[in-house]
């Protein structure tokens, strides 16, 4: 009795796992940009991110217009290529996060769909200058 009872227990559980997206795979935004705030800074690095449908949008604080952010756009569809922003200062092609780890995991790969529809990072480098 307690063999059939562990095989259904073990069954259980790797469903619950499946399915709770457990070693998930996240398209993420690229941390920063290729706008430089400074040689001892760094690059501009992402404040915050929108998803909507299978589009993620990346904000970083824009170096040429204090105050503002400058958006980078990718999509499933196009391969999470760059869809939308300027090529000077947006990464070509989104990234991954391979654990789906809160902050930046705007799309999870295994459902597939948007995680929530805003995240904020705040990371270094990610403040309104």
């Amino acid at each position: 009795m307690t063999r059939p009872v562990l095989a259904a227990v073990l069954v259980i559980f790797h469903l619950l796992v499946i399915s709770t997206g457990v070693n998930a795979t996240c398209e993420a935004c690229p941390n920063c940009d290729w706008e430089r705030i400074s040689i001892s800074q760094g690059d501009a690095c992402l404040n915050y991110w929108t998803c909507s449908g299978d589009t993620i949008t990346c904000y970083y604080p824009s170096v040429a217009n204090p105050g503002t952010f400058n958006a980078c756009s990718y999509s499933a569809s196009a391969d999470w290529a760059l869809t939308a922003g300027s090529t000077d200062i947006c990464m070509s092609y989104a990234g991954d996060n391979s654990k789906c780890l809160p902050p930046n995991n705007p799309y999870n790969l295994g459902i597939p769909a948007c995680t929530a529809s805003y995240g904020y990072d705040g990371g270094v480098n990610s403040g309104l200058l």
